[in-house]
């Protein structure tokens, strides 16, 4: 197989021209052909550009060309056998789920703890909050199964390169998600698409022996004289384990206090506040691709100045969505539905927060949270016209929020500093010149301050705990981590750690 790069189409053309651009490139027939990656250049005319698998006689004659390489699947299958270990995972989102998955090939005994319940109910209660503003404090967007990407735009998309990242996406192509997603150079799946993705992961994981506890939270570690874990406790009673994988979550504050209180290594890391933006998503595309690709398109931005400022969690054509796991605190995120048609597109902007200013990061936060909410008297939101939050002025928004819970006006140059209040503007300028209407045709809704966990529980090389045995810190929660590819890798890591160790014993 062949791996032939740089085959460019302009946008609008149909796919089935690509045979022609090959074999012209290649002066020869192919036998078959498939998609391996595609790219987006909108810097003038927008072009896609193809990586494509290629089978073709003779292929030894072709690897002298530019851009032209042989390519072999990696294989990632494991020799199973029964393994007469316990693995328990307690959270079970991106990093539970595919340690979960990688163990269970393995041949290990799995048990899997999530504070939340299964998707459907916890769709239920979820759509209750929206509608009602009735928040379940232990199944919302933050907690339940599949964890806080199950209710996002559920992006595929990270800067790390890993052969696992192919291992991912087939595992979600096997349970239901579009083959495209395997080559699309921002791809996503959609709220909606993948919450019954998971559903069959978790399905396919029970026909495979793992043990689910859902509506079940670890409350405690067991540790030995040696500061070694060998169970962990719930309300509903005592279960050993020789390994514990602790995926909890950014939101987990209360798993946070009870490692501190074992003595669990925790470190504070830098983490980042502030608010999403929304626009038309007409707008968006007119800036970015000239209005020519039918598809929602998405935003990158970054200005660094004295502090970073950074678009994050884009979402075209979503809404922004409450994403408290807190009773009265507000906490803003943006989710997005397969077809993202909601004609509104969505960003969080933030500022870096570094973690000499504040004492304690879950604290902080939660002080922001409360604060917005005694602001609103309520859970709507708070929120702006960012030209308004520009001249210090307070209007009607220019639209109305896809919040669903509704907004309250708020003046969010109270809600920073000087210092800061000062760098967000000059970033907001910046990004008004990369898409010009940036300002003026937006509003912003907050507070946004669950973009990442503000501690890192420290591990080894071993990807242990620096100094509790047999505690695998893994994902968002325990620093690892920064979205859905990011923290599955993370999970397959551990997983990959642990069969290897027990093979080289």
């Amino acid at each position: 197989m062949l791996l032939v790069k740089g085959i460019k189409l302009p946008a609008g053309e149909d796919e089935s021209k690509l045979q022609q651009l090959l074999e012209k490139k290649l002066k020869h027939p192919v036998r078959s052909y498939g998609i391996h990656k595609k790219s987006l250049d909108a810097r003038k005319e927008p072009f896609y550009v193809y990586s494509l698998l290629v089978d073709i006689e003779n292929e030894e004659r072709y690897l002298k060309y530019k851009d032209i390489e042989s390519y072999v699947k990696e294989d990632f299958s494991l020799l199973k056998r029964k393994i007469d270990e316990t693995c328990i995972i307690a959270g079970y989102g991106p990093s539970g789920i595919f340690a979960a998955y990688r163990l269970a090939e393995a041949g290990y005994k799995v048990l899997v703890f999530e504070k939340g319940k299964r998707i459907r109910e916890r769709e239920e209660d979820v759509e209750r909050f929206f509608r009602h503003g009735i928040l379940d404090e232990s199944s919302n967007v933050q907690f339940g199964e599949g964890g806080a990407g199950t209710f996002s735009d559920a992006k595929l998309t990270t800067r790390i390169k890993d052969p696992f990242i192919g291992y991912i996406l087939d595992v979600f192509v096997k349970h239901g998600a579009d083959p495209k997603i395997r080559y699309e150079n921002h791809a996503h799946i959609g709220t909606d698409e993948v919450r019954r993705i998971i559903e069959k992961i978790t399905d396919d994981l029970t026909e495979k022996g793992v043990e689910f506890h859902f509506a079940e939270a670890m409350k405690q570690i067991v540790l030995d004289e040696e500061r070694k874990v060998t169970a962990i406790k719930t309300d509903q009673g005592e279960y050993h384990c020789d390994h514990l994988l602790l995926g909890i979550g950014h939101s987990a504050y209360e798993t946070i206090m009870m490692l501190k209180e074992k003595g669990v290594q925790i470190e504070k890391k830098d983490m980042a506040v502030g608010f999403r933006v929304e626009h038309p998503q007409k707008l968006i595309d007119e800036r970015q691709t000239k209005g020519q690709i039918e598809s929602a398109n998405e935003y990158f931005l970054r200005y660094k100045g004295e502090k970073g400022v950074y678009s994050f969690c884009m979402c075209p054509g979503g809404i922004v969505i409450p994403a408290m796991s807190d009773k009265e605190t507000i906490v803003t995120n943006g989710m997005s539905y397969a077809a993202r048609d909601s004609g509104i597109a969505n960003s969080a902007i933030l500022i870096q927060i570094p973690k000499e200013e504040f004492e304690d990061g879950y604290d902080y936060l939660h002080q922001i949270e409360s604060d917005a909410y005694h602001y609103s008297s309520s859970y709507r939101a708070l929120s702006q016209n960012i030209s308004d939050f520009m001249k210090g002025e307070l209007n009607e928004l220019i639209f109305s929020s896809t919040y669903p819970l509704k907004t309250v006006l708020y003046d969010f140059n109270q809600f920073f500093c000087e210092k800061d209040l000062k760098i967000i503007k000059e970033a907001l300028c910046d990004f008004d010149r990369k898409i010009p209407g940036f300002i003026e045709k937006g509003i912003m809704v907050g507070p946004e301050t669950r973009s990442s966990s503000p501690v890192r529980i420290t591990r080894d090389s071993s990807y242990q705990s620096i100094n509790t045995k047999k505690l695998y810190p893994m994902g968002e929660g325990a620093g690892y981590g920064g979205g859905i590819m990011s923290c599955a890798l993370d999970g397959i890591r551990i997983a990959n750690a642990i069969i290897l160790n027990h093979e080289e014993i």
